[in-house]
């Protein structure tokens, strides 16, 4: 796995992206890579909910609030994302995104904050889910949904995996 020493960053309720890189003399710089306002449209803007970064750094994956889409960027040159696949729906509302250890598989959560989760016309939650998809590295494959309110398990946010075993409690070696 390739050491790079950059990372991909935005701020909560914002349309925009940061790469934050280190400079040649070591010190560290940040650069705005995507825009999400769009300029004919004053006032609208599409906010960025979770990002995640493909393990082989190749992809990034963002994902909008309120809208149930997640786009994916090639970011194979960190300071020039070029559009993979976008506006893929995924549901009435999708919140975090993760993506497996082998790149093969990615995972959604549709609870932004409970106050902010759609909900039907008597109050309701409504598409409340953990979902599973494969990735191919041109697009999403269904195979596995855990609807929340079915099984009367909450309201799905937070995924975290075991990143111990890749790493064995230690940073990857400078290659």
């Amino acid at each position: 796995m390739p050491w790079h020493n950059y990372a991909f960053a935005s701020t909560v309720l914002t349309d925009k992206l940061w790469l934050i890189h280190q400079k040649k003399d070591g010190t560290f710089a940040d650069q705005l890579v995507l825009d999400f306002s769009d300029p004919d449209r004053p006032g609208e803007h599409r906010l960025v909910v979770d990002i995640s970064l493909s393990s082989d750094d190749r992809f990034l994956f963002v994902t909008f609030l309120m809208e149930g889409t997640v786009s994916v960027y090639d970011v194979s040159d960190p300071f020039s994302p070029k559009p993979a696949l976008t506006d893929f729906k995924v549901g009435e509302q999708v919140n975090m995104v993760s993506q497996s250890w082998d790149g093969k598989r990615m995972y959604f959560t549709s609870s932004v904050f409970s106050a902010w989760d759609k909900r039907n016309k008597k109050g309701e939650y409504i598409d409340q889910y953990f979902k599973a998809y494969s990735w191919d590295g041109k697009t999403f494959t269904h195979k596995l949904t855990v609807d929340f309110l079915k099984e009367e398990l909450g309201l799905p946010h937070l995924m975290r995996f075991g990143q111990n075993q890749l790493y064995g409690n230690r940073l990857p070696s400078k290659e």
